[in-house]
């Protein structure tokens, strides 16, 4: 596996819709961590508000009170305040791009309050967001740079990839690898690794994003043995073992089980059903080669990163615990479906449920999504005393994260995330090894309230 990434690759991943990230304004190479971070964060709510307003507009009528008040609570107006604290600096860095945003910005504004076409409302935004990204070392946001890279790995080490039932099942070798990973109470085991000629390697992910998806149960069949393969947190996240691959030619069947995460309504259409991939190999001795193609690139209205610029945006509190980002998102309540055996079955929001609570996770620094947690919340009501304990289901959506739908009393909140981490594969000791809490306070508020 590489240790470095080209930037040309991960620059030609980071495409705004979808066009190429805009070449660096005359600040960026001596810009600071902090300016590009925060342009960053302006990029993602500006993004998000045109996102969401897409959702809420129809010929000038709110037509989804939620999405309108995430539009403009979640996304506008923290791109105001944001824009608020940004306009000086940038202004002392090029008086001319500050006054485009700030024309631009004005100019969304108005917009969104006359509730104008959301064509309109998504030029102006990805207007905006060129400007900031401009100003950013490299044009893209030091947020995405952890998803991209781990994209542009996979693809880079992929020696083939088969599009089966809307995943996209790709196969990659290495030479014996020493893994090991986590039990329950801390004590790290040493995966097997006596007798492997290779490491075999199969990335899951969306066909059309290519997010990579977690929960899956893959199995490995070549030379009459079938193999389960674990996930592995490496350079991108991975199912895989050390293995002994038979010399000469032959046929690698991968097989795929649907995820074993809970849905919104947005993922009850995708990845439901099992697929397979029949791989034709030849192995040489310590080279192997895949006789199919290389990966795809992404679906072109789709932008790598994206859902790491949701999950961000959405966040009412945000926060750094142990190896993880953590983004507390509330929301009205909505219905889930949860796997009953081999059925996906469908939760509606009860009588009296008034909140969908959600955790966002992501690994610290990288940014990217980490699911396979067990992700419990605890929280006290400020007013009455009263605790509530909330197990969080892992969800699939439009970013992977942790969610449950509740009856929750009025109130402001002491909330407590207690997460257990996944059980991934490692190549050496101390990720991910022992539960992390951290404290958050909440109004009991959501967006429009």
């Amino acid at each position: 596996m590489r240790l470095l990434i080209p930037a040309a690759l991960v620059l030609a991943l980071a495409a705004c819709d979808p066009k190429p990230a805009p070449a660096p304004g005359p600040a960026p190479a001596g810009a600071p961590a902090a300016l590009d971070q925060a342009l960053g964060e302006m990029t993602g709510f500006v993004r998000f508000c045109s996102i969401e307003y897409a959702a809420a507009v129809r010929d000038g009528q709110i037509v989804d009170r939620q999405e309108w008040d995430e539009a403009v609570e979640m996304g506008l107006k923290p791109a105001e305040r944001a824009w608020k604290r940004l306009e000086p600096r940038l202004r002392g860095i090029d008086p001319a791009a500050a006054d485009e945003v700030n024309a631009r910005m004005a100019g969304l504004r108005k917009l969104v309050d006359a509730k104008a076409d959301p064509v309109e409302v998504g030029t102006v935004s990805a207007s905006i967001a060129e400007a900031l990204l401009a100003h950013i070392a490299g044009g893209v946001p030091p947020q995405l740079l952890g998803t991209i890279a781990a994209l542009t790995a996979a693809d880079a080490d992929c020696k083939g990839e088969i599009v089966s039932g809307g995943y996209r099942i790709g196969l990659a070798t290495y030479a014996p690898r020493a893994i090991g990973s986590y039990d329950p109470a801390g004590a790290w085991t040493a995966w097997p690794k006596d007798g492997a000629t290779h490491l075999l390697a199969v990335t899951v992910r969306e066909q059309g994003t290519k997010r990579a998806l977690g929960a899956t149960k893959v199995t490995a069949t070549f030379g009459g043995r079938a193999i389960e393969l674990r996930p592995v947190w490496g350079e991108y996240l991975f199912y895989g073992a050390n293995v002994a691959l038979p010399e000469g030619d032959f046929k690698l069947a991968v097989d795929i089980q649907p995820p074993r995460m809970c849905r919104h309504a947005d993922a009850m259409a995708m990845h439901l059903e099992s697929a397979r991939a029949e791989f034709p190999v030849s192995r040489r001795g310590a080279e192997v080669t895949v006789n199919a193609s290389k990966p795809a690139p992404h679906n072109a209205d789709y932008r790598i990163g994206q859902d790491v610029e949701q999950a961000l945006a959405e966040s009412l509190v945000r926060m750094e615990a142990g190896e993880y980002v953590l983004g507390f998102i509330a929301e009205g309540p909505e219905p889930i479906w949860c796997w009953e055996g081999d059925t996906l079955k469908g939760l509606e929001p009860g009588d009296g449920d008034t909140h969908h609570l959600e955790i966002a996770l992501m690994e610290r620094g990288s940014h990217r999504m980490v699911m396979g947690a067990t992700v419990v919340l605890e929280m006290k009501n400020r007013t009455t005393g009263l605790v509530r304990r909330i197990p969080m289901h892992d969800l699939l959506s439009e970013f992977s994260h942790y969610g449950n739908t509740v009856k929750l009393e009025p109130g402001g909140w002491a909330v407590t995330v207690h997460v257990a981490p996944p059980a991934f594969g490692q190549f050496g000791e101390g990720r991910f090894r022992a539960p992390v809490s951290a404290a958050i306070e909440w109004d009991g508020k959501v967006a429009g309230e």
